[in-house]
């Protein structure tokens, strides 16, 4: 499978402190994958990549993950029309609700899981170009 690159973490993930990326669940169908590393200036920058309107996400740990997962090694991509997400949608549209604009993103990290969800976009939060603007 061809996965289209949208974006790719500033370091490598083999240079991610703290014990790499954690997950969280948000509000209203929004989840993050924190994550810190250290600067060229030596600080620490500590950032978050927000999934806005999730329907559904699978975490794959390290031996289970596949060759495909390989391509979205430290960025996420966009896996396109899969078989998964042609099937939420069926689910949603089945049900009444907008299927409209959902994705298939992944990301894999360095002896972390790989993260995959359906939703509708995401945005990289970074504190410190917030407080610089």
């Amino acid at each position: 499978m061809n996965a289209r690159p949208l974006w790719e973490l500033p370091v490598p993930s083999t240079a991610l402190e703290g014990g790499g990326p954690s997950f969280e669940k948000r509000l209203k169908r929004e989840v993050a994958i924190r994550f810190s590393y250290e600067a060229d200036d030596g600080s620490l920058r500590e950032n978050a990549i927000v999934f806005d309107g999730t329907e559904a996400f699978k975490v794959t740990y390290y031996d289970a993950r596949d060759a495909s997962m390989l391509e979205a090694y430290d960025r996420i991509v966009d896996r396109g029309q899969t078989t998964w997400l042609a099937e939420v949608v069926a689910n949603l549209r089945r049900k009444g609700h907008q299927a409209n604009g959902l994705v298939h993103l992944m990301i894999s990290f360095d002896d972390s899981p790989c993260y995959e969800f359906l939703c509708t976009s995401f945005r990289v939060e970074d504190p410190a170009e917030a407080v610089s603007r």
